[in-house]
């Protein structure tokens, strides 16, 4: 009797770990199961998705950079490249907001116009001293009224705006002053016109034998250049190397495009200058 009570004992026993066994591998097969349909496939779906989105921008970066001739330079600053030539519709489609540097591109008559063209934003004077480049008004073309180029930039949306603005008086400011104004100036025009694009000028040097009371030197030139490129990379706009285009490879302007005063570009400057934009173009 005891024997055949252990013997059941022991059937019951072994029954108990084989269902106990089987429970744990169909607990295994479901976790596995789960595993492997659930949570491994949405983030192999949504990584796909990332890398497809990583090279569609990319992609595009590297075609607006063939068709608008745009290079990054170290990774900040946006310098317009040699396009093909944009044409005088390109130069008929820009804004100049600049002090004595490029007014001869008014008072030469070269843009379309002539002298009383529209396409020119410049103060009564046509000089605007660096240290007041953050808060200084122009004569609005439209009207004549004084107001500030953030305001004209919200009246008139231009489609491209060049700035050309930092050799007047450069000698009587300093760095922090001089990118902090040209900073302010840039940002309130893009938050008046967010559609404008910007493209903001290198200055243009002095002849070499320039002796102007202004202390203006080609070393301040140079300097002044390195903060624009500072402004363009922290502003996100385009920076154009056009003064290289009548300067000598030390950055002096060459006296066959310089005006009487050794300081200002003359009609052939300014007209070399535009064809430098013209090749040199956002599209």
């Amino acid at each position: 009797m005891n024997t055949k009570l252990s013997n059941i004992k022991n059937f019951a026993w072994a029954v108990a770990i084989v269902l106990s066994l089987a429970i744990v591998l169909v607990g295994l097969g479901f976790a596995a199961f789960t595993r492997n349909h659930g949570a491994i496939e949405r983030p192999t779906v949504l990584l796909g998705q990332a890398a497809a989105a990583r090279d569609a921008a990319v992609a595009a970066e590297k075609k607006a950079e063939a068709e608008t001739g745009v290079q990054k330079d170290a990774g900040t600053v946006y310098l317009l490249g040699e396009s093909g030539d944009a044409g005088q519709s390109y130069i008929d489609s820009l804004t100049f907001l600049t002090d004595s540097a490029l007014i001869g591109l008014r008072d030469y008559g070269l843009l379309s116009g002539g002298t009383g063209t529209a396409q020119v934003w410049s103060s009564a004077s046509g000089s605007i001293p660096a240290a007041q480049i953050g808060s200084f008004t122009i004569r609005y073309p439209g009207d004549g009224s004084e107001i500030s180029p953030a305001d004209a930039a919200m009246i008139a949306k231009p489609k491209t705006l060049v700035i050309s603005l930092g050799s007047d008086g450069l000698a009587q400011t300093n760095e922090s002053a001089f990118i902090a104004a040209f900073d302010a100036l840039i940002r309130d025009i893009q938050q008046a016109s967010p559609d404008t694009t910007i493209i903001v000028c290198t200055l243009t040097g002095v002849t070499e034998s320039y002796s102007g009371s202004d202390g203006l030197t080609n070393a301040m030139i140079a300097a002044a250049n390195r903060w624009l490129s500072q402004v363009c990379a922290d502003c996100e706009v385009y920076l154009t190397d056009a003064a290289s285009s009548i300067s000598d490879q030390n950055g002096a302007l060459l006296s066959d495009y310089a005006s009487a005063n050794g300081k200002t570009p003359n009609s052939a400057g300014l007209t070399r200058i535009l064809q430098y934009l013209r090749t040199h173009a956002v599209a």
